[in-house]
């Protein structure tokens, strides 16, 4: 089983390579689910790394139904991305019913041409998840990311194998939420090709004892290396 690691630092790009991890996903502000990272953080983990790395495209945190300016920039950004040679975009929109806007996703796909495409984890609040499947393979994603629909993709594991059989390999499940050492041999039966984690831990505040400024206080994680080495000891 493949393992791909959610990073938002250089160092922490350089750290899950150097302990085995297959793939980096990057982006930056964990604590909201992740947004869009830096054109300057990415051309620097492009500049080090030797293993494939997908870029998350998300203008802000929250929903998944953007305006028609954050559309705008959610292609503005792919094309940035695409053209200083990313390996993979991480996107993922929806409507006001949450549903799949099909227009714009047969956009997404033609931006990013032979570039591969994960739709992420707006497919955990589509209304109908077997429907938004064939979809995305009908559009052309090569992966979706997602944890069933549930918080945690342990949770969610029925669904997930129900979305890998119907997909027959015409695209790549990859469960993603939750998943730890405790867990991940779950998902070698049935195999999934990918799992996606980010084995992430705390940073600690000392400093606010001392400034109590509330912008200072929001969370901040780091790769935690000994919960990414149990992880990878046990499932690879």
């Amino acid at each position: 089983m493949n393992i791909e690691v959610c990073v938002t630092s250089f160092e922490d790009a350089l750290k899950a390579q150097f302990l085995g991890a297959d793939r980096v996903e990057v982006c930056t502000e964990l604590s909201v689910g992740g947004v869009t990272p830096s054109l300057g953080l990415i051309e620097q983990i492009l500049a080090e790394l030797k293993i494939p790395i997908h870029v998350l495209i998300r203008p802000r945190s929250g929903d998944f139904n953007y305006t028609s300016k954050e559309y705008d920039l959610i292609l503005k950004d792919m094309h940035r991305f695409k053209e200083i040679g990313v390996t993979g975009l991480v996107v993922g929109i929806t409507d006001s019913n949450h549903n799949l806007p099909l227009g714009k996703l047969k956009e997404i796909r033609s931006v990013a041409g032979s570039t591969s495409l994960t739709f992420h984890r707006a497919f955990d609040v589509v209304k109908n998840p077997l429907e938004a499947l064939e979809q995305l393979i009908d559009v052309g994603f090569n992966t979706i990311l997602t944890a069933g629909q549930k918080e945690h993709a342990a949770d969610g594991f029925e669904l997930l194998k129900q979305l890998k059989l119907l997909s027959n390999g015409a695209l790549d499940i990859m469960p993603g939420g939750g998943i730890s050492h405790l867990n991940c041999a779950l998902f070698t039966y049935p195999k999934f090709d990918w799992i996606h984690l980010s084995a992430k831990k705390e940073i600690p505040k000392d400093f606010i004892k001392v400034i109590e400024l509330s912008f200072l206080k929001q969370t901040q994680y780091q790769l935690d290396d000994e919960k990414l080495k149990k992880i990878i000891s046990h499932c690879k």
